[in-house]
């Protein structure tokens, strides 16, 4: 099904303009952004995960944009994107021309905004919101060629890794919805933190080699390199211990979510769909890392191979934001 779904976003994304031709297309079938969205949806229905896929294709090209923005020393063009994309948050949309992701964006926020309450919308704009100033974030540390300490680096990678949006899209294919006073409760916010930082973290280690090659500062080998002098072996050992015992406490926190359920007196139905929702992220923790290594080019360091992360999405964003 995962691979239905890739095929399925290419042409979404051809529609939009963001694959000029089949060479591109070809190209971006290679980085399998589609194929992740798999692992976040292990029982939802095709349609549902395709939603979610069209999401994380948008969060990666994002991405993607981002690193082009980087290299090519136009920040202040990524800049102009991502208010254009924070717009689109705050109206649910918007019409007229705009660059081809401003337009995929649009097109999923007047598809999804609508499936929940106002509640749930409120939630998912800010998170929406915290990844787009979360790009701001790292590119103004990668601006100033500094690393973030130890104590900043996980905030600052969960607002900009698109983990706190994607949590809220599994209300979303779930058909269910969590009441602020949970969601907002310690063991939730404790399992999406978990999520996001063994999610961030591993792919920290996947994307070593060309992260250390492009001298990214947005790198927890990094960060522990500059802030505690670590070298490769011992960062590398240091990382797999944090994503250990980040697993431990998200696997404290999904345990001791029950309480809070029985306070708040939910129905079998919300404790169902809590359920769940943190299967959904457990599933995903998981399938990151085997699509980190399987599933897709974006780590590979092998230049010829890592081509297809200069896709010119949309003919030359950069010139048409």
């Amino acid at each position: 099904m995962s691979d239905r779904a890739q095929e399925r976003v290419q042409i979404w994304a051809m529609r939009f303009g963001l694959l000029a031709d089949e060479d591109a297309a070809r190209r971006f079938d290679s980085l399998g952004y589609a194929r992740f969205s798999a692992y976040w949806c292990p029982t939802a229905s095709f349609a549902d995960m395709l939603l979610v896929a069209e999401w994380i294709t948008v969060f990666f090209i994002f991405d993607d944009l981002q690193n082009l923005a980087i290299t090519t020393g136009r920040l202040d063009d990524y800049d102009r994107l991502r208010h254009a994309a924070l717009r689109v948050v705050h109206e649910r949309g918007v019409t007229g021309p705009v660059p081809p992701v401003i337009a995929a964006l649009s097109n999923l926020c007047t598809r999804t905004f609508p499936r929940n309450s106002e509640v749930w919308q409120r939630r998912f704009a800010l998170n929406l919101e915290l990844w787009l100033i979360g790009h701001a974030r790292e590119n103004a540390f990668r601006q100033a060629l500094r690393s973030p300490s130890p104590e900043e680096y996980p905030r600052l990678r969960r607002d900009a890794c698109t983990v706190l949006p994607t949590v809220d899209l599994a209300e979303i294919i779930e058909h269910t919805e969590l009441p602020d006073a949970l969601y907002y409760g310690p063991a939730y916010q404790e399992i999406i933190a978990t999520t996001a930082d063994i999610m961030c973290w591993t792919n920290d280690l996947h994307s070593l080699a060309i992260e250390t090659d492009a001298e990214d500062t947005i790198n927890m080998v990094t960060t522990l390199r500059d802030h505690r002098g670590m070298d490769l072996p011992r960062s590398v050992v240091e990382i797999r211990r944090l994503i250990d015992t980040r697993v431990t406490d998200c696997q404290r926190a999904a345990q001791s979510i029950t309480a809070e359920m029985d306070a708040l007196r939910l129905p079998p139905r919300i404790r169902n769909g809590v359920r769940r929702c943190i299967r959904d992220c457990q599933s995903a923790m998981a399938g990151m890392e085997l699509w980190d290594r399987t599933d897709t080019v974006r780590f590979t360091p092998n230049d010829e191979l890592r081509e297809p992360r200069t896709i010119d999405y949309g003919n030359g964003f950069l010139d048409r934001v």
